[in-house]
C-alpha cells in the first residue's frame, strides 16, 4: 500500500516542528535545526519546486506560531533557503561530502538570515551570547545529518519501493 505524498509531507513537517520545539528545545543550544533540514531535503525529492516553496513557507509559519518570535520571520527565511536549495540542487548530486557541505551552507544561510532579519525587526531573542558558536556548530550537525538521512528520506517521500526490499 502506497502512502499519498501530500499527507506524508505534512506529517514530516509537523513531526520536525514538534521534535524541534519540544524534544530538542530541552537539550540545549547545540541541536540540529530539523525543520530547515527537512526543507533542504524536500528539494532533493521529485516534488515540484512551487510546492517545495509552499512547504517551506508553511513550515516556517508553523515554527513562528509555535515559538515566541516575529510571525513570518522563519517563514520568509525558510522560503529563501528553499529557493536557494532549488537553484543550487546540482551540487547535491556530486556526492555525499558535497551534499553535506551544501546542506551546511544552506543551514548557515538560514541561521544568518534569522539573525539579520530578527535584529532588524527588534527581536532580541534570536541573538544570544553563543551565537557565533551556534552559527558554526548547527550547520555542521545538519550537514552530517543530511548525509546520513538523505537517501532514505528521498526514497520514502518519493515512494520508492526499493527502500524496504531486501537485496543481498
Amino acid at each position: 500500500m502506497r502512502i499519498p505524498k501530500a499527507p506524508l509531507v505534512v506529517t514530516v513537517v509537523v513531526l520536525a516542528v514538534v521534535v524541534q520545539t519540544t524534544l530538542l528545545g530541552q537539550l540545549g543550544t547545540f541541536v540540529p535545526d530539523l525543520v530547515v533540514l527537512a526543507v533542504i531535503l524536500f528539494t532533493l525529492t521529485r516534488i515540484r519546486p512551487e510546492l517545495i516553496l509552499l512547504v517551506a513557507f508553511g513550515s516556517g509559519l508553523l515554527v513562528d506560531l509555535v515559538g515566541a518570535s516575529l510571525i513570518g520571520l522563519r517563514a520568509v527565511v525558510y522560503t529563501a533557503v528553499a529557493y536557494a536549495a532549488i537553484r543550487t540542487i546540482d551540487y547535491a548530486d556530486m556526492g555525499r561530502v558535497v551534499m553535506a557541505i551544501w546542506s551546511a551552507i544552506l543551514t548557515f544561510m538560514a541561521l544568518a538570515l534569522v539573525v539579520i532579519i530578527g535584529t532588524l525587526f527588534g527581536q532580541t531573542n534570536v541573538v544570544g551570547p553563543d551565537i557565533g558558536t551556534r552559527m558554526i556548530v548547527i550547520p555542521l550537525i545538519n550537514g552530517l545529518l543530511s548525509t546520513l538521512v538523505a537517501p532514505a528520506f528521498v526514497r520514502i517521500v518519493d515512494r520508492d519501493a526499493g527502500l524496504f526490499r531486501f537485496t543481498p
